[in-house]
């Protein structure tokens, strides 16, 4: 999911619904664990008539989701593709624009933006963030999600910028590409802009463990060893930086 101009491949709307139904259930599952912590945290704050923003739409699983529970959409998206295969769900706004800019909207109660921060250029990820904070009401949910900068995923991914390095895990693993993430954040630096934009964290969580080997080639075995791995390292503070995903529930102030 990006608002960003997308890198081959991830501005296809088959691509990115791949991610939840890939073969490989460690890749299948990192995807799947964000989504059920997403839609986990959405539930307590959109039903009927919630008034959302959704950032970033992708394939479209979210904001399927959000028109299911009945809310009023508002989809924003520079990929028309993307917005085109939400366009005909019920309680569903398009809107083509780059949310690093002005937006026009305000009193939003709920915001989304899973996936997205990493594809805005550095220089404007602090921009996006304050954009959230202007399109939600007072005392307003935010539910953001984004890659932590060392996370083993991300490290194997910038390997990939290497030709040879990438010729090679190709031969090994039949497919391999880079990931197109500009903008990867630790943890400190994005509590920093969270702060500045004037949000409170009320929840966060680390979840996704990847370990090349034992992903790619373990199937099901694998996939639970690294999810007991994962589960064990999120409270080490040591190791909890190499967990993939960084998710918080925010409130705007």
């Amino acid at each position: 999911m990006t608002s960003v101009a997308a890198r081959p491949g991830q501005d296809d709307i088959a691509f990115q619904e791949k991610l939840y139904n890939d073969p490989n259930p460690t890749r299948r599952g990192l995807h799947l664990a964000r989504r059920a912590w997403i839609e986990k945290h959405l539930a307590p704050f959109v039903g009927k008539g919630t008034k959302v923003i959704e950032v970033g739409v992708g394939c479209g699983v979210f904001t399927r989701h959000l028109s299911g529970l009945g809310a009023s959409v508002l989809a924003v998206d520079i990929n028309q593709a993307f917005l085109d295969g939400v366009a005909h769900l019920d309680g569903v706004e398009i809107r083509n624009g780059d949310a690093t800019e002005q937006l026009g909207f305000r009193d939003m109660d709920v915001a989304l933006c899973s996936e997205v921060l990493e594809h805005v250029p550095p220089a404007r990820s602090q921009a996006m963030l304050d954009q959230f904070a202007t399109s939600l009401k007072s005392g307003g949910t935010f539910i953001l999600t984004t890659p932590q900068s060392y996370a083993t995923v991300e490290l194997m991914a910038r390997m990939f910028r290497f030709p040879p390095i990438l010729t090679l895990a190709r031969m090994i693993y039949g497919t391999a590409e880079e990931l197109g993430h500009i903008n990867l954040l630790t943890r400190g630096a994005l509590k920093r802009q969270i702060a500045a934009a004037g949000f409170v964290i009320e929840e966060e969580y680390l979840l996704g463990f990847y370990l090349p080997v034992i992903a790619e080639f373990g199937g099901a075995p694998g996939a639970a060893l690294l999810r007991g791995i994962g589960n064990t390292i999120r409270h080490v503070p040591l190791l909890r930086g190499l967990l993939w995903t960084q998710a918080y529930r925010l409130r705007k102030a």
